[in-house]
């Protein structure tokens, strides 16, 4: 064999090998790609899975607060009723009876107990109507900003502090630290509140009131007011 014929024999030999590195790479690598891909189709699927099984849970959740809201509702109905009728059954000279009879005879109308009845509880489905800031009057300081109109004139605000030491008198300063008086005047009728700030109340209507919150303003000397409107059942 001459030297033409041996070349010839290991170029074409080390074609052979690196052809069979190529196909064994590019097996390699489709077996790599091949098994990537399965592990993330695997992934996304038990992904969907979990968030499949948590939407599950989460309506599920929602489900029993619903039914729990429903139950604790009509347990408190229930609760309600056995009591005003136990209330109802009694001797006619019960105190919800006196009590009633003693506002009758001050000569308060029978709409306004029943207002003031509906007013007791916990509001709820409230909705914020106005959201106002209020100067409070002191004893130095006395300007139209501490007197708000609000609902077309249906209800005016009248706000009283006490003055700091420091304070102005061109200027509205009152101490946050010491109580406030609030006059509302609203449907003919005027009612006073008088607390350290924060101060909440509540104006019965027929089947809904009007919710009151009132803190201390980021301006010196003023008072934020937060009006919401709130059904009664």
């Amino acid at each position: 064999m001459d030297f033409f014929q041996t070349r010839e024999k290991y170029r074409k030999k080390e074609i052979q090998t690196v052809m069979n590195l190529i196909i064994k790479g590019a097996v390699m690598g489709l077996c790599l790609w091949g098994g990537w891909q399965w592990g993330s189709i695997e992934q996304r699927r038990l992904q969907a899975d979990a968030n499949l099984a948590i939407y599950e849970n989460n309506q599920q959740i929602q489900t029993l607060r619903r039914e729990k809201q429903r139950l604790e509702h009509q347990l408190s109905q229930i609760s309600a009723q056995e009591q005003a009728e136990a209330a109802t059954t009694q001797k006619q000279d019960n105190k919800l009876t006196r009590l009633i009879k003693g506002q009758i005879a001050r000569g308060t109308e029978m709409e306004q107990i029943y207002q003031m009845l509906q007013s007791l509880g916990q509001p709820v489905n409230c909705r914020i109507t106005a959201e106002k800031s209020v100067a409070v009057a002191t004893e130095l300081y006395s300007g139209v900003e501490s007197n708000i109109n609000l609902f077309d004139g249906g209800l005016a605000l009248h706000i009283e502090g006490r003055t700091q030491a420091n304070g102005p008198k061109s200027e509205p300063w009152f101490d946050p630290s010491k109580p406030i008086s609030v006059r509302l005047v609203y449907l003919g009728s005027q009612k006073v509140v008088q607390d350290i700030l924060p101060i909440s109340t509540v104006l019965p209507a027929e089947d809904w009131l009007v919710k009151i919150d009132i803190i201390e303003g980021e301006l010196r000397g003023y008072v934020d007011l937060n009006l919401q409107h709130c059904a009664l059942r």
